[in-house]
């Protein structure tokens, strides 16, 4: 069981490792903008000094998460089943951004359980209140085009920003929960231009249980690695590579071609992971924040580059993964 009082123990581990030194909020500024093409709202963030962190933020080169610092380490057991350690981001952007990581090694580039994925929702119900309008949005970045630095296992949260709203949200309102078939298709915004699939989840939390985030997951995912084959023969350097986004009220799955976009004629080079397919946008010198925030459909482009082709509106007659 997920301690009831986690948002406070986040809250006070994340105060004293700032006082103490152990932990560097990352300098920023942010601006929103919207894609008047696609109509998704982004949140461009510009963090210069990100550019001299080592990739992975673990400068001996080791696993971060083998014997984690005491001062960044919130639960030594988050789930009750000695499974999962909840850690402070060391060197994060938004404050109070964790990392739920396995206790044991296990590779980032394998498939979340259903007992993960039922952790990870009931992680967010226990932080999340509706009547301060206060989200979590815990993600997931599978394999090495994904925007993962890690190879020991980690999903990742943090509070989504204030007044910001993933396109996700607007493609599930008013919208039921449903399992795929070949007559429902999960749905994909037909304005984007990159492959993504999302699942509004039900409105209660007791509806949602283990099987049916398994059976949401699942159905997500063999519509995601079907990319894998279907361009195998043109991108004969694939590797199988997926981005997995989950709040309270959806999850998406985004299949990934690249870990960053490299769009020359436009002079934007991004690295991507699965928070920049929610709409948060991170850059990391100010001449390419200041072209993202002046022109946001360059953000769609990177985010295509990275992904596949949408696949809105097609109906195929089966899925051969």
């Amino acid at each position: 069981m997920i301690a009831e009082n986690l948002k406070q123990l986040i809250h006070e581990k994340y105060e004293g490792a700032v006082a103490n030194g152990d932990l560097q909020l990352t300098e920023s500024s942010v601006k929103k903008a919207k894609d008047k093409k696609s109509g998704v709202q982004y949140l461009v963030t510009c963090a210069p000094s990100l550019s001299e962190k080592p990739k992975g933020a673990d400068q001996s080169g080791g696993d971060p998460f083998a014997d984690p610092a005491p001062e960044l380490v919130v639960s030594k057991d988050l789930n009750g089943d000695g499974e999962y350690q909840l850690l402070l981001n060391k060197f994060p952007v938004v404050p109070e951004h964790v990392l739920l990581a396995t206790n044991e090694f296990k590779d980032q580039d394998s498939a979340l359980t259903p007992a993960e994925l039922l952790m990870a929702y009931k992680y967010i119900c226990t932080l999340d209140d509706e009547d301060e309008d206060v989200r979590n949005l815990v993600f997931y970045n599978c394999g090495p085009l994904s925007g993962s630095s890690q190879r020991h296992k980690h999903l990742q949260s943090f509070v989504l920003p204030a007044n910001f709203t993933p396109f996700q949200d607007n493609l599930c309102n008013g919208k039921e929960h449903f399992l795929p078939n070949l007559q429902n298709e999960p749905l994909q915004d037909e304005k984007v231009s990159f492959a993504h699939f999302v699942l509004p989840l039900p409105e209660q939390e007791q509806d949602v249980d283990e099987d049916l985030l398994a059976m949401c997951y699942i159905s997500l995912l063999q519509r995601t690695l079907t990319f894998f084959q279907d361009w195998l023969n043109e991108k004969p350097d694939l590797v199988k590579s997926y981005n997995v986004l989950l709040t309270k009220r959806w999850i998406c799955l985004v299949p990934r071609s690249k870990e960053a976009s490299t769009t020359k004629e436009d002079g934007v080079a991004l690295s991507i992971n699965a928070t920049g397919y929610a709409g948060m946008i991170l850059a990391k010198d100010n001449e390419t924040f200041q072209k993202l925030v002046t022109d946001p459909e360059l953000m769609d482009k990177a985010l295509f580059e990275c992904g596949f082709p949408s696949t809105a509106g097609q109906k195929p007659s089966e899925y051969h993964y």
